[in-house]
């Protein structure tokens, strides 16, 4: 393992979406895919019930409710995948893993939150 590898940890959530969605183009080495993959899961994992529990504080039926509450549902379609055959396939669903903890994010950040 060199040292980039080992080195390469995102010092935040906007940078490891960034790398993420960014994984796709040029492929990064097939351990820095299964790490982004598991480090954007767990970012997943810890956002839903986040959103989750906002949603649930809307009003049932409108349209805030229903944006929240299709983040929340294609975040877990999205973690119900997982990596593929190949480099690039497991590429691509670190890319849409990377899309949906984005989407989850934005959500979860609330007045004052400082994110």
């Amino acid at each position: 393992m060199s040292t980039r590898e080992t080195e390469a940890q995102p010092d935040s959530l906007t940078e490891l979406i960034e790398e993420g969605l960014a994984a796709a183009g040029i492929l990064p080495t097939h351990l820095r895919v299964t790490q982004l993959d598991e480090q954007l899961r767990v970012e997943i994992e810890r956002l839903i019930p986040v959103v989750q529990e906002q949603a649930d504080q809307l009003n049932k039926g409108t349209t805030d409710w229903y944006l929240q509450q299709r983040v929340v549902d294609d975040a877990k379609r999205t973690l119900q995948d997982g990596p593929g055959n190949g480099l690039r396939s497991a590429a691509m669903q670190v890319r849409e893993l990377a899309r949906q903890c984005g989407a989850l994010a934005r959500y979860a950040v609330s007045p004052g939150d400082g994110r």
